[in-house]
């Protein structure tokens, strides 16, 4: 029998903490609070609706909430746990006793997870109210959980296995979102454009979710028997990778010792480019000294190039542009889109962050240059950093539509412009730049706001793109046709906001 005194430790700890309990109680209460609107709005409509279809609309809502919290449970619970020890410097301390990586692992694991699985917990018997409605069974209902469950436990691993490889907790949380939306994402584009290979399927998450919710009347769905098989291979990935970090782990926070030749190379380089910075701007330091950054500023560049270069080719090759290929173009932009917005964040919550843990920040402060020089010297750097990547995703969709016009003038005839100059064509094309760009604005000034009022990069990360992009984003789903407008007046305030409080 395994003897895990971390995971009995932290446990303990977890579980009488305050935040344990809170959390599941606030989201027991929003999901209650879910359930009496939706049975107030059943009850309003009466008899033009029956309770069947009204319970298995509201169970596909709320498993569809539920997976997206389940998905994205390991992004702000088990990223930054092993991290946050690297950078204390007290995860070697751990290793001076008989303990082993999977210890650690378990340990830090087990005491993330426990507010998410408290959560998941409290929304299960608002989730089991369809089968009181009527149209959902009960075998429905216990697919749906184990699947949501597994869904879970995959996501904690992912966070945890990149907690172990990465140094700085936004690396972790950067290189787990972008894992678990190529997943989710690439077999969907798959399927879309025409794919047939059911294998593939497998890998990504929201078929699994889709074939347990889904009813089975009569004889079984084509592809259902997959279910199972999902389960299983999703069970056995979050073994693997939670394997792989506790192999790693041991030898993850100690530092490498470097060759000579190695070493002198990159100190004359270290310091000929930090020279090249401090020399016209002392705050630009701060932002270009992460290689990190301006490794993903590369990557970023070159997806948003390849990806419009596929676009553009496979347009050319076909005389028709079916549906199915704009909603991946759309859909290729977007992710591009998200990648910005995330890398701005972090670089900007990272910069301020390990400036004022590493005493950078008051050496700075305690010259000549007062606050009002260093906002504006930040501002700049991250400016100039972020210009490209940005001029690119602008740039894309518009070199596009030019090339589509010089090789089809027919477009010109068919009213494609006149849509541009229309009240639609605003909403659906000024609208989102728009909110694009107060976003931006609102994420630099919010984040260098939480990460000088917050100790922990998780935190004032999570606080940052929580309130300016994922609670706005997620609010404007179910307020219809006012959702497009709550970016802009988000956006507003998280502009204002800040920059009164800096």
């Amino acid at each position: 029998m395994f003897n895990l005194p971390i995971v009995q430790r932290e446990l303990l700890i977890a579980s009488r903490g305050l935040g344990s309990w809170l959390s599941r109680w606030i989201l027991a209460m929003i999901a209650v609070s879910l359930g009496g609107f939706w049975l107030l709005v059943g009850s309003s409509v009466g008899q033009n609706a029956p309770g069947s279809l009204q319970g298995d609309v509201f169970f596909t809502v709320m498993t569809w909430s539920c997976f997206t919290y389940c998905l994205l449970a390991g992004l702000w619970t088990t990223t930054d746990t092993l991290t946050r020890e690297k950078n204390d410097g007290t995860l070697g301390l751990l290793f001076l006793t008989d303990l082993q990586g999977y210890d650690v692992v378990l340990g830090k694991m087990f005491s993330g997870s426990l507010r998410s699985f408290y959560g998941v917990l409290a929304v299960l018997p608002v989730l089991a109210l369809p089968l009181l409605m009527g149209g959902v069974t009960n075998t429905q209902f216990l697919r749906t959980v184990f699947a949501l469950l597994n869904i879970l436990i995959f996501s904690l691993s992912c966070g945890i296995f990149f907690s172990a490889i990465c140094r700085r907790t936004g690396q972790s949380i950067f290189y787990t979102l972008l894992f678990l939306v190529i997943i989710t994402i690439v077999p969907l584009i798959y399927f879309l454009m025409g794919g047939v290979n059911e294998t593939f399927s497998l890998v990504s998450p929201v078929f699994a979710i889709y074939r347990a919710h889904i009813p089975q009347i009569g004889p079984g769905l084509p592809g259902f028997g997959w279910y199972p098989l999902w389960i299983c291979a999703g069970l056995f990935a979050s073994i693997f990778f939670l394997g792989l970090a506790s192999w790693i782990v041991p030898k993850s926070w100690q530092d490498r010792e470097v060759l000579f030749r190695k070493k002198h190379f990159i100190l004359s380089d270290f310091n000929s480019f930090r020279s090249q910075h401090l020399n016209s701007n002392p705050v630009s330091w701060l932002v270009n000294r992460n290689a990190s950054m301006r490794q993903s500023r590369i990557f970023l560049i070159l997806y948003i190039a390849v990806a419009w270069l596929a676009i553009t080719l496979y347009s050319s090759l076909v005389d028709r542009v079916e549906p199915s290929f704009i909603f991946t173009g759309m859909s290729l932009l977007w992710l591009g889109s998200l990648w910005f917005r995330i890398d701005l964040t972090r670089h900007t919550v990272s910069s301020i962050s390990e400036a004022k843990e590493s005493g950078a920040l008051e050496q700075i402060l305690v010259t000549p240059i007062d606050e009002k020089q260093f906002r504006r010297g930040h501002f700049r750097a991250m400016a100039s950093f972020w210009a490209w990547p940005l001029i690119s995703l602008m740039m894309a969709p518009v070199l596009y539509i030019c090339i589509q016009v010089l090789m089809h003038p027919e477009m010109l005839d068919e009213g494609g412009l006149i849509f541009g100059i229309t009240i639609i064509g605003l909403i659906f094309v000024c609208l989102p730049l728009l909110s694009f760009f107060l976003d931006i604005f609102a994420l630099y000034f919010s984040g260098c706001w939480f990460a000088l009022r917050n100790h922990s990069f998780g935190k004032a990360f999570w606080k940052t793109f929580g309130f300016v992009y994922l609670l706005p984003t997620v609010g404007s789903v179910f307020l219809c046709f006012i959702g497009p407008f709550t970016g802009l007046v988000t956006g507003t305030i998280f502009i204002v906001w800040p920059l009164t409080s800096l």
